[in-house]
């Protein structure tokens, strides 16, 4: 049995998808991936779509993104060969769980996607979370045990446009995964290139911006006290939190050089993720960094730096599996436990009050052959690596 799960992030920069195979064990699992980047066009749709979205515009942005989905899942089956069902994240537009009531949403017409490829598609999986008193984010964590338990405790961080964490007990640990978002991975210094660039670049490439600046201490202390540092675990994050307009209000009163407000956002990256470390989580072994800010290597020194008494490594060097892999993989195999019925330990991560499956099935004309697929796995199947 094999998934390909599709992931586009509040990074907004395009669409990673990544194949599992069920039948191999442990990190084997991963098969490859492919990547394509949004059109601008639609990059501007999905980043605009921050702001009040008129349901027309929000129902024609779903199609167009369900639309890209299909060509990416396409692209990537002919790349590395059939899959049995496709799980799409969506692309998150709105993630307000503790508002009255709480809610999440990702869109992304799952019926383009299973209309263009003819493939069973496991779509929707933030909103039962939502529904039964959680977070909705972050879900992967439960993966990243599957994938990465060790004889000793470790925390795998994905630097996404946001920034989540996961502890991960050692074997023969009684205490419970532990995971939530720290707050901005590359969203923040996303927007700062966006605004000093006037839009000709996207991001800080090879972290050159941040890497030919300065730290400037004395705004990096005020940032830090935003108010979702401060919020006590369970909790998630987003773009209603750290998006565009915060990084203009803090360049409007910023009084030093270009490169040392991307400096300094880097910077802030690097704290919040190592004072969430010391503040919720238990002490580990090493830090496994995944996600495209893997790839940015003066955010990776200043993780160092922020955390010297832990050491940190790059996960695709351990692992095998690239950095902005992991997480679209991760909802290849959320969705296999959908498919399955199957609920996980989501207590100590979302704080959700009870357990559910996550996700939606829209079946495809596969349906019939997955259904007689899926009675042929044993219990156990998809939880133990094999």
């Amino acid at each position: 049995m094999r998934a390909l799960g599709l992931m586009s992030g509040t990074s907004a920069d395009g669409v990673d998808a990544a194949l599992l195979d069920f039948a191999a064990p442990g990190e084997q699992a991963y098969v490859g991936m492919y990547s394509q980047a949004f059109a601008a066009p639609l990059r501007d749709m999905v980043l605009a779509a921050n702001g009040p979205l008129p349901v027309e515009q929000m129902a024609i942005l779903d199609r167009h993104l369900g639309a890209c989905y299909a060509d990416v899942a396409q692209a990537a089956i002919a790349q590395m060969g059939p899959v049995d069902f496709i799980a799409l994240h969506g692309q998150t537009i709105r993630h307000q769980p503790r508002a009255a009531p709480g809610f999440t949403l990702q869109i992304g017409s799952a019926a383009d996607v299973a209309v263009a490829t003819g493939l069973t598609v496991v779509h929707d999986f933030r909103r039962a979370d939502v529904a039964a008193g959680g977070e909705g984010a972050p879900l992967v964590p439960p993966f990243h045990h599957y994938l990465f338990q060790n004889d000793q405790a470790r925390v795998i961080l994905n630097l996404g446009g946001m920034a989540n964490l996961t502890w991960i007990p050692g074997a023969g640990d009684p205490r419970p995964l532990q995971a939530f978002d720290s707050g901005p991975g590359n969203v923040l210094i996303d927007a700062a290139v966006r605004l000093l660039s006037r839009g000709t670049a996207q991001c800080d490439l090879h972290g050159r911006l941040g890497a030919a600046g300065k730290v400037q201490e004395k705004p990096l202390m005020q940032w830090l006290k935003h108010a979702y540092f401060q919020q006590v675990p369970p909790k998630s994050t987003g773009r209603e939190s750290f998006d565009d307009s915060l990084v203009r209000s803090w360049w409007a009163d910023w009084a030093y050089g270009e490169a040392d407000f991307v400096a300094t956002i880097t910077a802030l990256t690097a704290g919040s993720v190592a004072e969430a470390l010391r503040n919720w989580m238990p002490a580990a072994s090493e830090l496994l960094v995944f996600g495209g800010g893997a790839e940015n290597p003066t955010l990776i020194n200043a993780l160092r730096a922020a955390l010297p008494e832990l050491p940190v490594r790059l996960g695709a060097q351990v692992s095998g599996i690239p950095a902005q892999a992991l997480e679209a993989l991760a909802f290849a195999w959320l969705g296999g436990q959908c498919l399955l019925g199957r609920s996980l330990p989501y207590a100590q991560v979302t704080g959700v009050r009870q357990s559910v499956v996550l996700g939606n099935i829209l079946p495809g004309k596969n349906w019939p052959k997955l259904l007689a697929v899926l009675a042929t796995y044993p219990e156990k199947a998809f939880i133990n690596g094999h």
